[in-house]
């Protein structure tokens, strides 16, 4: 049975004694197990152990009630309301600043990070991670992270590669959602990236792990699937609508919809006038003709057409298709989504980039940021407008290859800050 921190906490409050002066950095939407707030967890732990007080509390991108629906959209500082009438400091790490000033790390000895990572670079929770462990290493406070499982999985030596999918980021396209040269599917849970972003910044400070009971690098997607599920953002519901944001997280540097405005983001998708039957058809021949790591047949596609009640093509009649994830434990979702931007620059007319503007990266393209390397839309400018073909397919291939070369390389070097068993 795999048990998160929280609900460690919840059983055995003394995991939190002699903290000091505690920061929790969390949001809504981290819960036990039972869906008990990680708040109120904390707030009673602490009335039971020694050592320890909740001075202030951190809410990540969305806000700590995720009310915040796109990127760039900040957020307030304010109270937060604690049992019998008590309130203390909420401070946004998504506004004015994304890493805790020294201001509001005066009355903090322990920054405790509670936040549900889902196991993609493109994904700025991490980052709220890196930035706490920065600010906590200037200010020499200690970090304490309560895990959680990756909800994509665990990368592992005994199948390389099966949980980390594409290339690593080129440090030249750094943004918010780009610190360290991490591939999409990362295959970490948020301790053990802690752990890499301790190594990588060469920090001193005490950083301490309250690890998930069970968890092993082969607990199955169909296991890690079947927990109770609270959308850690807006944009994503269900544990299948994360299942499938690696794969198109990107659209978000298109003007292709990404689902936004919809009640399935990243699990519908389409345009006006997508020509969606053509591409399903480039899906087929791909799951039949492309190396077998490379192939997605686990998941079903359905061609649906959809009308956004807000964001990209609000109001409009979009064609596209839904993605049922059917048998996610061998669906390579990161070649997926390139296979659909790769046939949606050949065979749609009217495929757009977006320009600058995203995650605090003012100046260079989204596309770069998202994809973490130039020669991605290179590649799509090069077929832009010319039909689908084997050609295309096999340069595809090539480029994906790359990237897996990329994926198992991070994954061997990085296994030495795993946490949990292979078995």
């Amino acid at each position: 049975m795999v048990i998160s921190a929280i609900d460690r906490v919840l059983k055995d409050p003394n995991l939190l004694s002699q903290m000091g002066r505690i920061g929790l950095v969390t949001n809504q939407a981290c819960t036990t197990q039972g869906f008990i707030p990680t708040v109120e967890v904390v707030v009673a732990a602490i009335d039971k152990c020694k050592g320890s007080t909740l001075t202030c509390v951190f809410g990540p991108q969305h806000g700590y009630g995720q009310t915040e629906q796109d990127n760039m959209i900040e957020t307030p500082d304010s109270t937060i309301n604690l049992n019998h009438g008590k309130s203390i400091p909420l401070f946004s790490l998504y506004s004015k600043t994304r890493i805790p000033t020294p201001e509001q790390l005066k009355d903090v000895d322990t920054l405790l990070i509670d936040l549900q990572d889902v196991g993609c670079r493109v994904y700025t929770y991490m980052l709220t991670l890196a930035g706490c462990m920065r600010a906590a290493q200037k200010a020499q406070k200690r970090i304490v992270v309560l895990d959680r499982p990756n909800p994509l999985g665990l990368s592992r030596r005994r199948s390389p590669g099966a949980f980390t999918q594409g290339n690593t980021l080129d440090m030249r396209w750094e943004s918010f959602v780009g610190w360290y040269s991490i591939p999409m599917r990362h295959g970490l849970s948020m301790g053990e990236l802690g752990r890499l972003f301790h190594a990588s910044d060469k920090l001193t400070i005490k950083y301490d792990v309250i690890t998930v009971d069970g968890l092993k690098r082969s607990t199955s997607l169909n296991d890690l699937s079947a927990r109770r599920w609270t959308l850690p953002s807006p944009n994503l519901p269900t544990w299948e609508t994360t299942f499938c944001f690696p794969a198109f997280v990107a659209l978000e540097t298109t003007h292709i919809s990404e689902g936004r405005g919809t009640t399935l983001p990243f699990q519908t998708i389409g345009a006006p006038e997508l020509p969606a039957s053509r591409i399903l058809d480039i899906f087929r021949t791909w799951n039949s003709e492309a190396p077998e790591s490379l192939r997605f047949e686990g998941l079903k596609f359905r061609l649906h057409e959809f009308r956004p009640t807000f964001n990209k093509h609000q109001g409009s009649l979009c064609k596209g298709f839904q993605i049922h994830v059917d048998q996610p434990q061998g669906c390579h979702t990161f070649a997926l989504g390139a296979l659909f931007l790769a046939a949606a620059a050949s065979e749609y007319q009217t495929f757009q980039w977006k320009g600058p503007g995203y995650e605090y990266n003012l100046v260079d393209p989204p596309v770069h940021l998202v994809l973490g390397d130039s020669r991605w839309k290179e590649f799509f400018e090069t077929i832009k407008g010319r039909s689908w073909n084997k050609s295309i397919q096999n340069d595809l291939i090539e480029m994906l290859e790359w990237s897996e070369n990329d994926a198992k390389a991070f994954e061997e070097m990085n296994s030495c800050h795993h946490l949990y068993p292979e078995e």
